[in-house]
Parts: C-alpha cells; structure tokens; sequence
C-alpha cells in the first residue's frame, strides 16, 4: 500500500494516570499510567512510555486518578445475589455493623435498649401503614426476648415480622399472623411453632416464609434488592462477582433481574455465573429437593445447562462451571468433623451425601466442566478428595481448577492432597475473625479454633488461595476479608495461629488474580496487563505502604470498568475500619441436634429460601399477603 493511502481511524486512546498503579502482574509489578482503548488495556508503565500508541489517535490524558491508587477490580468469587436481594430491603438491625447500599452503615445494637430503641424508631417513622415491615438481624441472646405480645404494643395495626440473624427463627405479630393466613389449628402440635409468643423456628418457619414469599418476590423488592446488592458491591471496589448459585430459583427470572437492576443501568459490575448442579438435574427431571442421600440426575441437568451457557451478555458470564456440596455450615456447627468430633458430643450434616456429591463428580468432570464444591469440615474435606481423586483416576484432566469453598476447619495433611490433585481453593476468611473466639470454648477447643480457615498452610502446599464473602455471610468487602487473612485478628484482637498468616501480597492476590483463577477467567482480568479489561478499583491509600494492619481501613474511591470511570459519591471504608471489635459471650450457643438437623444450617437455609421462591414465582403459594 502507498504511504500516501488513506489510513483507517484509529481508536481513541484514554491514558489514565495514578500515584502508582499495583498491577499484581509479577513483571511489572508497579507503574504510574495505564492506556486503555474501548474496554481493554494496551499499555501499562508511564504516560511518557506510551508513545507508540498515541501515533494517529485522539489521545486523552485523565488526570482525576493522579493522586490515587490504582489495583486490578476485586473480585468476590462465592456470592448470593438472590439472597441478598431478598434481605436488603428488610431494616438491618444486627449484633454487629453492616454497610446500607446508600453508603452509610446500620450499627450494632448490642443489647436489648439499643435494639429496642432501633426497632421502635424504625416503627414510628412508617406509622399508619398497613404494610409488611421486615428486619434481619434479630438476635434474642444479645438483644432480649420478644413475644407476640411485645410486638403487638409495639406494632398494633401494621405487620411486623423479625428475622433471626441466621435466618433460622422468625417473631412476628398478631396482625402478621391474620395476613399470612396461619391460624391456630394449622400449627397445633408442632414442635417448633409457640402459638402464643409467635415464634415459628427451624421446621416451624416454613409455616411463615413460604407464605410471605410471593410478596418477597415482586419485582418491586426483589429487583429492588438486586440493585442495592449491585451498590454494596460497588462500595466495596468489586468489579466482578461470581453468583456461586445460578439457577437455585428460576434461570429466566434471575437473568430478567440482573438485565434490569444491573445490565440496562450500566452499573460498573460483571456477574459470572456458576450453575446450581442440584436444582438444574431436579427440574430436568421433575423431582422435588430431597433429603442429603437423594439421588439427582445430573445427566438431564447438564443436557439443560450446557444450552444455557451461551446465554452470556457483555456483563453476564457463563463459566462451564457447576456447585456442588458436601458437608454443613460454620455458623451453625453442621460441619463434618474427623476424630475427635465436637466437644459436646453433636454431630455434623450432610447436605449432599458423600455417595450423591460423588456421582455429581463424576457427571460433571467427564463433561469437561470445572466444579466448584462448598465443604467445611475435614470429614467433609475427605469426601471431596475421594471424589477427585477417583474422577481424576478415570480420566485424568490438566488445569482443571477443582475449586473447594469455605474450608472452616481441614487438616494440614488434607491441604497437600488438594495441592497433589491440582485443586484450587476459596476460603472465606471471615470464619476465624467471627468464630475463633466463641468456637475455642464451644465445639472445637482452643487448638482446632485457632487453625479455622488454614489459608497459610494451604499457600504454602502450593494450592492458589482465593478470598470470598459469601454474602450475606461477610460483608462484600475484599479489604476486610484480605485483613482478616493477613492478621487473623479474632474480634477480641486475638492473633490465632501466626503462622496461618497469609503475607500482604498473598492477601492482595486472593481478591484479584487467584480470585479469577479460580473462575478461570484470569487471562482476563485479575491483574493490571495488555490485553486484559481495563477493570481497576480506585483507592485512596497504597496497600503496600499501609500493611496488612491497616488493609480494612483504606477508603475506596470508585473503579473503572471496562475503561469507564465510575468514582462514588464518598469514599467508602470498611465498616470495620479502625473500630474496636464488640465481643459477645452469647452470640453463640451449642447446637441441638433433635432441633436443628439439616434445617439449622446456613447453607440449608440458602437452599430452602431458593426452594420457596421458586414456588413462588410459580403460583403455588397463597396470594393473600401481597394484598
């Protein structure tokens, strides 16, 4: 071609300058300037490096970011959106701080005055209202106990319902009773409803939630919800979510409310999708969710979800991925522990038997799929790695990312199998910070208390280490949780095991490139590189100067995504920044087994609620409390 031919116009490119830039690209680990052109990176270094990309284009040098910090876009690899968006529009009124979606925070009430006084202002301000208030939070250890009656003077003409933190117990009032539709017959005899003081627990809250479902599920607060999910995130400097449950309600209304709340207002967010193994073979086969030994086709699910995996959007993700489960929750001591169990004598649960969490193994790794599987004790931890191992023994895979989550306790040995099989792990490090303390005199003893969540030992076996809230189990915030895994303070300001401390970079790297590792999507974002999206999170101090102390209290600015700039409104901190950690003797107690069973688990919870919804949204549930 001759010189003097026309050239086709080049892209405009946007050279974005930092204080310094932390790439967590091993290469280059810092920098000063980032050139972007539409919603990719071309050139990391300094504004003066980039000449060879200015030639021939409109150049725009953005100045807003010269005095910050820039990382690559955090990421939470295991959150809830449909829990979150049906939780967020309740009054949070919790033992501990948590971060509203309109920047500020709903403060602890520690004791029965503070809750108290919360609860009754709540009240006043939407009097004269016949309509549903709801409030998460409710801890009757901590905050005293309520009647019915307590809740009648409180509330007389409006319905008023109390969700328990951990979702297991819900209080409600007289005329909550009248517009649910439950009456005294319907409940006689049952074990875990008590008529007078209105309180419906553990079996009981089905007789309660199921019917206040179909008014959860109106777009007008379940979307609502979605999108004050979406702002958390964002507060927390999140670029990139992975929803760890897709599918668990509907796929089409799921992917409606993301397109809405998400999607079509261009919200600085990118959702990958991990899809819900259990639910997609249920409803491929038409059974109903069964108890732990029930068997799923996971055969008919995949024929189904390997259609929905073209479904992708700009900003919604399908990873050939699929959920699976092994054991019970921390929270509520459901875990499968080894030899010698737990302290009082009670006994963990499964939430897929060792034998079906197998075949799901089985079906899914043939297929060529990655799996993702929640596990929390080491007894739990056994039953993953004999299913990886025989898989692997049938048909060997290289880089499969066999990806565990959780880990609340496992052994030294177990880590080095995981590193021995190639698996990948995503721990939520807020375990040890919230349960350390409590659970070194209840159920696990000092030692095994100390070693919860064993980020250190499992970095040091060689498996990638990756951090997540879990949400609504931690709050959606990567720095936090980084603090959390470097220090391993306990809310008491306790170091419990030092040497199960993750270094500042290893801390670093679990909320941006060992995050989307185990996504498999790090040959797209993760680290600040060409070729990579232009997702960055704007920070208003460099973690490398502040330390791993210090991590939870730097503010957050903003990010961009995809090479557009989105700064809040205020700088956002942990909610946890600089504040002493309130520790309550009574926040926890030990679990009944004859109560709690499988019902009394965290995790069980998220499959019963995801159960109700989706009888819900199909009509099978009564109307009347949506009046």
């Amino acid at each position: 071609m001759s010189p003097s031919a026309a050239q086709p116009e080049r892209a405009p490119l946007t050279i974005y300058t930092a204080r310094r830039v932390v790439t967590m690209d091993e290469s280059l680990p810092e920098a000063t300037a980032i050139g972007v052109i539409g919603d990719r990176i071309v050139c990391v270094g300094d504004a003066d490096g980039m000449q060879a990309w200015r030639e021939g284009r409109k150049v725009t040098v953005d100045d807003r970011l010269k005095d910050r910090v820039l990382l690559p876009g955090f990421i939470d690899n295991h959150v809830h959106p449909f829990l979150g968006a049906l939780l967020l529009p309740t009054e949070i009124i919790a033992p501990e701080d948590w971060r509203r979606p309109d920047g500020g925070v709903a403060r602890a009430a520690n004791n029965p005055r503070e809750y108290l006084e919360r609860l009754k202002a709540w009240i006043a301000d939407r009097a004269g209202k016949d309509e549903w208030l709801i409030s998460w939070g409710y801890q009757p250890p901590v905050h005293g106990k309520l009647t019915r009656r307590d809740l009648d003077a409180l509330c007389p003409d409006a319905p008023l319902l109390l969700q328990q933190r951990s979702f297991h117990e819900v209080f409600v009032n007289t005329r909550a009773m009248e517009k649910l539709g439950v009456r005294r017959d319907m409940v006689a005899g049952h074990p875990q409803v008590n008529w007078e003081d209105g309180h419906f627990f553990e079996t009981g809250r089905w007789l309660a939630m199921h019917r206040l479902m179909p008014w959860q599920m109106r777009k007008e607060w379940y979307h609502r919800g979605l999108g004050m999910l979406a702002q958390l995130c964002m507060q927390g400097g999140l670029t990139t979510i992975g929803d760890q449950l897709f599918g668990a309600v509907d796929p089409e209304y799921e992917l409606a409310a993301i397109d809405a709340e998400i999607e079509s207002k261009r919200l600085p967010l990118r959702v990958v999708n991990v899809l819900d193994a259990r639910n997609f073979g249920n409803r491929a086969a038409g059974v109903k969710v069964g108890p732990p030994d029930q068997p799923i086709d996971f055969e008919k699910g995949l024929a189904v979800m390997e259609r929905m995996l073209a479904r992708g959007t700009r900003q919604v993700k399908f990873a050939r991925a699929v959920k699976l489960f092994a054991d019970g929750a921390m929270f509520s001591q459901l875990m499968q522990l080894g030899s010698p169990g737990y302290a009082d004598g009670h006994h963990g649960e499964w939430l897929m038997s060792p034998e079906v969490l197998a075949a799901g193994v089985r079906t899914f790794w043939r297929a060529g799929f990655q799996i993702h599987v929640h596990v929390n004790g080491d007894a739990g931890m056994d039953a993953v790695l004999s299913a990886l191992e025989a898989a692997q023994r049938e048909v060997p895979r290289l880089d499969h990312r066999f990806t565990v989550h959780h880990l609340g306790f496992h052994a030294a040995a177990q880590s080095r199998r995981l590193a021995a099989l190639g698996a990948v792990a995503s721990v939520n490090p807020y375990y040890l910070h919230a349960l350390g303390d409590a659970y070194s005199v209840l159920g696990l003893g000092s030692d095994r208390a100390s070693q919860i969540v064993r980020a250190g030992s499992l970095v040091r076996a060689g498996v990638p280490v990756s951090f997540h809230s879990d949400y609504p189990m931690a709050p959606t915030e990567p720095l936090f949780l980084a603090w959390c895994a470097a220090t391993r303070r306990t809310r008491s300001g306790r170091v419990a095991a030092p040497t199960e401390r993750l270094t500042l970079e290893q801390a670093l790297r679990g909320i941006t490139i060992d995050a989307a590792h185990a996504l498999f999507i790090d040959h797209e974002i993760g680290s600040i590189a060409a070729g990579k999206r232009a997702d960055f999170t704007v920070l208003g101090e460099n973690p490398r100067d502040a330390g791993p102390e210090r991590l939870k209290d730097i503010p957050i600015l903003g990010t961009v995504f995809d090479g557009e700039l989105r700064l809040l409104p205020n700088p956002a901190t942990s909610v946890h920044a600089a504040r002493a950690m309130a520790r309550s003797a009574l926040a926890y107690r030990p679990v009944d087994p004859a109560c709690c069973a499988t019902a009394g688990d965290h995790c069980d919870v998220i499959r019963e609620f995801a159960h109700w919804a989706r009888q819900a949204l199909l009509g099978q549930y009564p109307k009347r409390v949506t009046s």
